[in-house]
């Protein structure tokens, strides 16, 4: 059975990953389902129908949200020139070399890749100061760019109504698995063995909770992370603070590694611009974007982590990078993200696997049987 659903899995691969995000949220919105039976009487049924719709209404409001500051953020970029940055980064590197000169020893060392590095950025401001040659188009470069620009939309319009009709199907099998998830557990519940019942539905219940935990728990700490952020980069003038806040909550989904990826952008912002509200030097400035977003993985480790996460992924963080990079590299972006939960899933059922052979391998042997004795 096992070999026969990994045969049927690699036939239909491609749809992997849609079955993954239907479960995941389906996964996601259970607690919310229980809430409304559980606290508000409310039945089943009509629970799971609010929930989906609004599921549906957060779907078709979050671009009309966000699609405001994404232009704001695009048009930012867009002011952003290349040369003023490459300017700037010379003048750095310049700075830090006539620094060294004090220390012979270093400069002895680092004086040949600065040069070099020196070399390459004069390169580049060069090759992008020359004039582009004047262009003379005739009707068949024109009728050719034109094919050329139809070809283009109709390669965005392909994958946005795929993408839509992903989402459709996504939200559609996400409620039938809520519908029919009673269903689901007694057909397999059917399956077991007797005398093994209540040892795998409690190893399942626990497999439930690691993932119904883990996802509950890295949505409120995307959700607290990026509000930290925003609020934090506003107050010290941070440009773009709402849309670096958004970076940092979205890159929470990369354990230990996300962090430090989103301050990544904050310090260029700040070497280029500066602060809106500090009278600092852009250099002084990116020093406290440093410390700022430092300060806010310390609370993310010491305060945000323990408290929404709790014990839900008891994994060393040294296996949770491995796993990520092994499972990013097999799987994609899909695996990645849910390399948390495989690994603390493989980890509960191995641990299963390996007690149910060591106690059949290795009985206790009772301390008055006289065949021990003999």
């Amino acid at each position: 059975l096992l070999l026969a659903g990994i045969f049927v899995v690699y036939i239909g691969r491609s749809a992997v990953p849609l079955v993954l995000s239907a479960a995941l949220l389906a996964l996601i919105v259970d607690p919310v389902i229980r809430f409304l039976v559980a606290r508000l009487r409310m039945n089943r049924t009509l629970a799971i129908v609010i929930t989906y719709l609004f599921v549906v209404a957060l779907l078709l409001l979050l671009p009309l949200l966000i699609i405001e500051p994404l232009v704001e953020a695009a048009n930012f970029a867009l002011k952003i020139d290349p040369n003023l940055i490459i300017e700037r980064l010379i003048s750095f590197i310049q700075s830090v070399s006539v620094q060294l000169q004090s220390h012979p020893w270093l400069a002895g060392i680092l004086n040949p890749p600065i040069e070099s590095m020196l070399k390459a950025l004069n390169y580049s401001t060069s090759a992008s100061q020359t004039s582009a040659p004047v262009v003379q188009m005739s009707v068949a470069d024109l009728s050719s760019r034109l094919g050329r620009a139809l070809g283009a939309v109709a390669g965005f319009l392909g994958p946005t109504f795929s993408g839509l009709a992903s989402v459709l199907f996504t939200l559609l099998m996400a409620l039938q698995m809520t519908l029919t998830v009673g269903q689901y557990k007694n057909w397999f519940t059917d399956l077991i063995p007797p005398g093994h019942e209540p040892e795998l539905i409690l190893m399942f219940s626990k497999i439930h909770k690691i993932w119904t935990g883990f996802l509950r728990g890295q949505m409120q700490l995307m959700l607290a992370v990026g509000l930290l952020t925003w609020i934090g980069g506003f107050m010290i003038g941070l440009p773009q603070a709402f849309f670096l806040g958004v970076i940092a909550g979205f890159m929470e989904l990369i354990p230990n590694v996300g962090p430090v990826l989103a301050a990544v952008p904050a310090v260029l912002v700040a070497l280029l611009f500066g602060s809106t509200h500090l009278a600092l030097s852009h250099l002084s400035f990116a020093l406290i974007v440093i410390i700022f977003y430092t300060m806010v993985q310390m609370a993310e480790n010491q305060f945000l982590v323990p408290k929404i996460m709790g014990g839900a992924v008891d994994l060393p963080p040294l296996i949770v990078l491995i796993g990520i990079i092994v499972a990013a590299d097999a799987f994609g972006i899909m695996g990645a993200l849910l390399a948390t939960p495989m690994i603390a899933t493989g980890r509960l059922v191995f641990r299963y696997i390996y007690g149910k052979i060591m106690e059949d391998a290795l009985p206790a042997k009772p301390k008055n049987d006289p065949k021990t004795n003999r």
